[in-house]
């Protein structure tokens, strides 16, 4: 058996969820891939993936395997370079999971400069709506909204930004401009929708110095950022959404900022990656990439923990 085809066969399948999807990112038949790793269970004598007729599932011997086998393949990547050119540069496949509006604005356009100086290194972006939600669930660096949780894991905070309340010009004149947050509930809401609350988030103020959770009858909910400022300048209602996916249209008038006195309340930006991975060259050097040289807009240098 070629172990090494094995174990990026294994690792391919249990990042993408799929047998048949790996095999076509491998250049495999469908029935070869699953005879690699049904041999690599064989030969290691446990199960790594629970099937069923609809999902893959990894065992618990499976999870644990994965970071080591993730680990085997990095370093044979970066080995194979250096062997090649003499250098020993960062090599290998990085996946990033991001909240859309954030990767969209921030990271996208950092990938030219990561191409240029890490040009071995592939980055896969998943742009989705989990920017509250920290489980690592295969990806090696998480970018999120939040305080980061204490664990086995290194965190960058890249900064902070305040939670804003805006409308367009346009809505406030058709329904008037609030000055007190109890009138704030008697307008059109738009609301963010999350894997974590459904519903819509509560919007958050600070009040006589005491921070404030308001539920916002929704008028509509997005699991998006963008999607959120871009129904407030099409002046479908007043939307809560954070300072630094809107400083565009408040700059320009096409939103208006509301209550400013009571939306002072901040949550941090933080990058975060489990700590075996980032001991991986091409996970910390993408890692630090996003740290350093993303001009973030938040007014603060990344403070590292873990």
């Amino acid at each position: 058996m070629d172990r090494l085809k094995a174990i990026e066969t294994f690792v391919t399948v249990a990042e993408l969820g799929s047998f048949r999807r790996a095999a076509a990112r491998l250049r495999l038949s469908p029935a070869m891939a699953t005879t690699y790793v049904n041999r690599l269970e064989a030969e290691l004598g446990v199960r790594l993936i629970a099937r069923t007729t609809r999902r893959l599932d990894l065992t618990e011997r499976g999870l644990a395997f994965l970071a080591d086998a993730r680990r085997i393949l990095d370093l044979v990547r970066a080995a194979e370079m250096s062997a090649r050119t003499g250098e020993k540069r960062p090599a290998g496949r990085v996946s990033i999971d991001a909240p859309a509006s954030l990767g969209t604005l921030y990271i996208v356009p950092s990938l030219a400069r990561l191409r240029a100086a890490y040009p071995d290194i592939v980055v896969d972006l998943t742009l989705g709506d989990r920017g509250t939600v920290f489980r690592a669930d295969g990806f090696d660096i998480l970018v999120r909204v939040g305080e980061a949780p204490l664990s086995d894991r290194v965190s960058v905070t890249v900064g902070a930004t305040r939670f804003v309340l805006v409308a367009s010009p346009d809505y406030l004149a058709r329904r008037g401009c609030p000055h007190r947050l109890e009138a704030v509930l008697d307008h059109d809401c738009i609301l963010y929708s999350s894997t974590d609350a459904p519903g819509g988030n509560p919007w958050r103020f600070i009040e006589d110095g005491v921070p404030r959770m308001v539920r916002a009858p929704a008028t509509l909910t997005f699991n998006d950022g963008h999607a959120i400022s871009d129904a407030a300048i099409a002046g479908l209602g007043i939307a809560q959404t954070l300072e630094m996916l809107v400083r565009e249209p408040i700059a320009d008038g096409r939103l208006v900022r509301l209550l400013e006195h009571q939306c002072t309340a901040t949550t941090p930006i933080v990058l975060t990656c489990m700590r075996d991975r980032y001991e991986l060259p091409a996970v910390r050097a993408v890692m630090d990439h996003l740290a350093r040289e993303i001009d973030w807009g938040l007014g603060s240098s990344p403070v590292r923990s873990g």
